[in-house]
């Protein structure tokens, strides 16, 4: 006899839904609304997510059935937490939302429909290194010349790939925004995109944007299989809009077509800070001149920092023209003004950093609930020495911590190698950024300089060139040149010259080819030469390096326990949607923050007050923001005065406390 067993699910008690006692009035007139399409601005700490949340409870509450439903995120954990909370407030289980990223409602719908635009079902995804390796088999089919002048890396093909698509702009303007010395290479770039398509549809492979792709076909190539989709969906709400790009707001619009335009879309155009990557500012601008009768709703309440933080807050994001404009009304009690701390220069500012840091865990607050944040990665080089001397430990959430970047590591060894020449490590990590030298050749490479009496001096011979293939020769001899340059530049120059010497060699071309983000990478390493200047010789910048990494192993090693607790430091992108109670925020100086790049591109200046904006708006209850007077020039030979950012100097005084720092 069969047996049968029956499965019961845990029982809820749903929690009550209770909107006069749970959201402000503001809130609740979103969560409440009608048909039609809608827009929530939603203000830094204003209860987005909660109004999110009860917005999909309330639908369900009113007959909409959890798979009628759309809720597209930007995380997938997002998604998981707000269904999570709709799941406690009304004891139905939601997890027949269509909720997640928009790549992973894609991916939900193609599995299923995905043959009408060619896919079968068994298709496979490619991850970003899957994708790369990819890219190499196209370079390779391409059969792309590169001997006179390096080629893009994998990874920098496959960033302007994303981005034309995202953009929905051709190869050739990618490439002139993003990388405008690889403009030679464009047609070059343009036939390894054509193979990279190809080689996808061959291999029944997509990557992350693929899924974006035929998503949108299904919706505009498939009017009548559209009509469906888009009519399964009495409801689809959008978070985070001002993030989305050009290819998402249309999916999103033409889904709407076909449910009455029931679209809400919740975001807030001031946090709107990664053009970089695609998105579009216009999405959440224009979204009611795209969507005739819009219903616009403003959060405004913000239940996170002091009155005091949010005036200093509210008048400086004001100055932006092209905005929804609102205003942040603390819901706290009054607090302390935010402190603007003139510095001598970035040592300084370090120092104060890390003694204030001190004295608050001093005063009770620990140092998980500080950050430091910065405009760019490169910003933070000399307070992470500070903090490490000062055995403060901290985390990096902008990438990796400074010393231990690759392309730091890669000018180290230059140092290195100069200053001693029988460094084998080093002298591999410099043959191998040379085309047409593998792990082989390095190693027969350093057999031959390897008893010779001064290494240094037998690189530079001829023999050396020749035991390369021809291919090779050409760069080898331009290595050479840059180690005569650089052998001369060390007998009577400083640390901090060395350095700036290095980025007058070929390596500056190697490091664009190899690496993303060239120009941020060349930053880091300018602010190495800065970190140097306090060094006299060659000899001690590199005892002090490898000093600054024992200490961080130390760290590593005594604070292995999760519980440690850590000093985040972040760049301000990074930080968005996270809080803390106390706030740095570092060299508030006109070039560094506003951004000098990013004040060349159209729209720049008021994108850079939107990423100090959400700088600002992560501070609960302190905010610090210094600015160094003196920078060294770029030579280190003069000093240069630095003026304070445009967006201190058009805030109120009577908003912030001038403070100055003592030295005994």
């Amino acid at each position: 006899m069969t047996r049968t067993f029956t499965l019961h699910t845990s029982s809820r008690t749903p929690l009550s839904l209770d909107l006069e006692r749970d959201l402000n009035e503001a809130q609740r007139a979103a969560v409440t609304c009608g048909d039609g399409p809608k827009l929530v601005i939603a203000g830094a700490g204003s209860g987005k997510t909660r109004t999110i949340t009860y917005r999909v409870a309330y639908l369900m509450t009113r007959g909409v059935l959890p798979s009628q439903i759309l809720l597209a995120t930007f995380t997938n954990k997002a998604a998981r937490e707000m269904l999570g909370r709709v799941d406690a407030l009304t004891g139905t289980n939601a997890a027949k939302v269509w909720g997640g990223t928009f790549h992973a409602i894609g991916n939900r719908i193609l599995r299923s429909h995905g043959r009408i635009v060619g896919l079968a079902p068994n298709y496979t995804i490619l991850d970003e290194e899957d994708g790369r390796d990819l890219l190499k088999v196209c370079v390779t089919d391409a059969k792309v010349q590169v001997e006179e002048k390096r080629f893009p890396a994998p990874a920098i093909i496959q960033d302007l790939i994303s981005f034309s698509f995202n953009t929905q702009r051709p190869i050739a303007a990618a490439v002139e925004e993003r990388t405008p010395h690889f403009s030679d290479w464009t047609p070059q770039l343009q036939q390894v995109a054509v193979r990279y398509d190809a080689k996808k549809r061959a291999a029944n492979a997509v990557d992350y944007d693929d899924l974006l792709r035929f998503w949108l076909a299904l919706l505009e190539e498939h009017r009548e299989f559209a009509a469906r989709l888009g009519g399964q969906f009495r409801s689809i709400l959008v978070d985070e809009y001002q993030d989305t790009n050009t290819i998402q707001a249309r999916i999103v619009e033409r889904l709407a077509e076909h449910n009455g335009r029931n679209l809400m879309v919740v975001g807030d155009d001031a946090q709107s800070i990664y053009a970089f990557r695609g998105s579009n500012y216009d999405n959440i601008l224009q979204f009611p001149e795209r969507n005739p009768g819009t219903e616009v709703f403003k959060l405004e309440a913000n239940y996170r920092s002091t009155p005091e933080i949010l005036d200093f807050t509210n008048a400086s994001i004001a100055h932006n023209q092209r905005q929804h404009r609102k205003m942040l009304i603390a819901q706290r009690s009054r607090g302390a003004l935010p402190v603007v701390l003139p510095v001598n220069d970035v040592y300084q500012e370090a120092a104060f950093v890390a003694e204030r840091i001190l004295q608050l865990r001093d005063e009770g607050i620990g140092l998980e609930d500080v950050a430091v944040l910065y405009r760019a990665h490169a910003h933070s080089s000399i307070l992470q020495a500070e903090l490490i001397k000062r055995n403060i430990p901290y985390e990096v959430r902008s990438g990796v911590r400074f010393f231990e970047q690759a392309h730091i590591k890669d000018v180290v060894a230059y140092l290195k190698v100069l200053d001693n020449p029988r460094d084998e490590i080093a002298w591999r990590r410099l043959w191998l950024m040379l085309p047409r030298v593998g792990n082989v050749t390095a190693a027969r490479l350093w057999e031959a300089i390897a008893h010779a009496k001064d290494p240094l001096e037998e690189t530079l011979s001829a023999s050396v060139c020749a035991m390369l293939p021809p291919a090779a020769q050409p760069h080898v001899k331009r290595f050479q040149k840059d180690l005569r340059a650089l052998r001369a530049a060390r007998e009577d120059q400083h640390p901090m010259k060395i350095i700036h010497a290095v980025l007058e060699t070929a390596y500056p071309e190697y490091l664009r080819a190899k690496y993303e983000a060239s120009q941020a990478r060349l930053d880091d390493i300018r602010q190495l030469a800065v970190f140097a200047r306090s060094y006299r010789t060659l000899r001690s910048l590199l005892s002090e390096l490898v000093l600054l990494g024992e200490l961080y192993g130390q760290e590593m090693a005594a604070g292995a326990s999760p519980d440690t607790e850590r000093l985040v430091l972040s760049s301000v992108h990074q930080a968005k949607g996270l809080e803390w109670r106390v706030v740095f925020v570092l060299r508030m100086c006109e070039g560094d923050f506003p951004s000098e790049i990013a004040l060349r591109e159209p729209g720049g200046e008021e994108e850079e007050r939107r990423i100090f904006y959400v700088a600002t708006t992560r501070a609960k209850d302190e905010l610090y923001i210094t600015h160094p007077l003196i920078d060294m020039g770029l030579r280190g030979d003069s000093q240069l005065l630095l003026a304070p950012s445009r967006f201190l100097r058009e805030i109120r005084f009577t908003l912030y406390e001038q403070a100055q720092v003592e030295e005994p």
